[in-house]
């Protein structure tokens, strides 16, 4: 279950000493095909990092697989835990019709 926090949007990291966003560089080669070369680039945009919306903290467990193939990602994209885990769960909501919520995390009455 997500915690709401109120952080406000602004980091309680230390500027200096902490960790820096890597830029993305391509490291795709050929033996992925252009299907997958497509679908990559399709959600390529929505996995860049940036700042924006305040953000709450979702602990949970997954399947050892499923954390491996995670892991792989993140390495060989150069992509976040946290950007990936919400591209994927936007997806799915998106797929089940859930109704989108304000920046304060609130859902109107349908």
């Amino acid at each position: 279950m997500a915690q709401a926090g109120k952080r406000g949007g602004h980091s309680s990291r230390p500027s200096a000493g902490g960790r820096t966003s890597k830029q993305h560089t391509d490291s795709r080669t050929s033996k992925g095909g252009s299907v997958a070369a497509a679908a990559t680039d399709a959600l390529t945009s929505k996995l860049e990092s940036r700042r924006g919306p305040v953000k709450v903290q979702l602990n949970t467990w997954v399947l050892a697989s499923t954390e491996a193939r995670l892991k792989w990602l993140v390495k060989n994209r150069q992509f976040t835990v946290t950007s990936v885990v919400d591209v994927a769960l936007q997806e799915l909501l998106d797929r089940y019709d859930v109704p989108a919520a304000d920046p304060d995390g609130r859902i109107g009455e349908q």
